[in-house]
């Protein structure tokens, strides 16, 4: 039972991070471009950042790229220094 209990507070702190981590995403984005993502269209992968949304979501998102990653940078300390489009 311990086991099972350590390993359940391990899965609720990584997710908190996440979550934490994609709603400064979220709102580096809407700064930058006015553009709301949803969670869903979101994923982070060591220091990559996934979007997966709309041509012109993404194309908005690209011109303003440098802006955003910078802002993501300094809100989580994360090195997220690319961003994969889908």
């Amino acid at each position: 039972m311990l086991n099972l209990d350590s390993l359940l507070n391990r899965f609720r702190k990584s997710l908190g991070k996440n979550v934490l981590a994609k709603e400064v995403v979220v709102g580096a984005i809407e700064s930058n471009t006015g553009i709301r993502l949803k969670d869903e269209e979101i994923n982070i992968k060591e220091f990559t950042l996934e979007i997966i949304s709309s041509p012109i979501k993404k194309n908005e998102i690209k011109l303003h790229e440098s802006e955003i990653l910078s802002e993501i940078r300094g809100r989580t300390g994360q090195n997220i220094n690319k961003v994969f489009y889908k």
